[in-house]
């Protein structure tokens, strides 16, 4: 049988060449000769009787083959791990990297403001912090670790749990508001300077009906696909921009619209089962639930709450609609 005379020592150095992505890489790591190296994998390859790399002058790329047994050898790593753990009966603190993607308001805005917590907990767990938006596949194909997406996984090799909603709403500064009367409907934006992510422009059937109706009448000022830009366009009087709800967190000087909410988007965290296995994706995946707690962070529940009904100090000014039920006439409601 192949478990009676396997050589595992060929599994630690299939791992170090599938992360270095070089032979020659891994032959000075391991303090060996890159042709040892090459004929080690070689027979590996041989043993297992499939193709593990395939192979060009930038370097080696793992195969479908090869991408499946190094999900093996980091189940075998986590299983090493915890029979350490249990078996010495010591303390070890989570260690590692862990590569996480998001997009460019949650990853900059949300994100990273409560990385320096994480990391006064976890010192020894390093975070790379991808900015874009983010796919299910991004985690099959490990250019990432741990995404967050907003459409609902249904790959078979991703696991999911959802993370929370954004609801949008318009906001403006207290400047532009001064020199332009804040809009009673929808319809009143017309009048005004409209500030937009191109992600709702161009994913219109993301958002309501109604929106195609807006872009016929409407005249966006500016279109961006930087949520940085957009937040700092909007503090600076550039005009009303819309916006999830938790802006107003970010900075409370925002004015938040009585208006009602533009859009719920739903958004999920998604890795696979080499991550699971991995203690330190698993630190990693309960930060990440807990600073979406909408409990905390009621801005992320289902059911959406205009900032004025947050409880708490730092709930923002609201400017109210004149005379009207704003529930009655949603605005590009989904």
């Amino acid at each position: 049988m192949l478990s009676e005379r396997f050589n595992w020592d060929r599994l630690r150095v299939f791992r170090l060449v599938a992360d270095a992505q070089s032979m020659t890489a891994a032959s000075k790591t391991l303090g060996e000769s890159a042709p040892t190296i090459s004929r080690r994998i070689n027979d590996l390859e041989r043993e297992l009787g499939t193709k593990l790399f395939s192979r060009s002058k930038r370097g080696v790329e793992l195969t479908a083959a090869g991408k499946r047994l190094m999900d093996l050898v980091e189940q075998m790593q986590g299983l090493v791990d915890t029979v350490g753990d249990q078996v010495s009966h010591t303390d070890t603190s989570v260690a590692g990297a862990i590569k996480i993607k998001a997009s460019d308001g949650l990853g900059p805005h949300w994100l990273a403001r409560h990385l320096p917590a994480f990391h006064q907990t976890l010192p020894n767990l390093q975070i790379d912090l991808e900015v874009g938006l983010a796919k299910e596949e991004d985690v099959v194909d490990r250019e990432a670790d741990l995404a967050i997406v907003f459409e609902k996984p249904k790959h078979p090799e991703v696991i999911s749990q959802r993370l929370g909603t954004l609801h949008y709403i318009c906001f403006a500064s207290e400047a532009y508001l001064q020199t332009n009367p804040p809009p009673q409907t929808v319809f009143d934006m017309q009048k005004h300077k409209l500030l937009m992510h191109s992600d709702y422009v161009h994913q219109a059937e993301r958002w309501s009906k109604n929106i195609k109706e807006l872009k016929e009448f409407i005249d966006y000022s500016t279109i961006t696909n930087s949520s940085t830009a957009l937040l700092t366009l909007c503090q600076y009087g550039g005009g009303i921009a819309v916006m999830p709800t938790y802006a107003a967190e970010l900075d409370p000087a925002l004015v938040p619209m009585a208006l009602p909410p533009a859009a719920p988007i739903e958004f999920w965290i998604t890795y696979t089962e080499r991550v699971r296995r991995n203690p330190a994706g698993m630190a990693a995946l309960e930060w990440l639930m807990t600073i979406f707690n909408d409990v905390e962070h009621p801005w992320f529940g289902r059911s959406f709450i205009h900032p004025s009904n947050w409880d708490g100090a730092h709930a923002p000014t609201v400017i109210k609609c004149a005379d009207r039920d704003v529930s009655a006439a949603p605005l590009l409601t989904t």
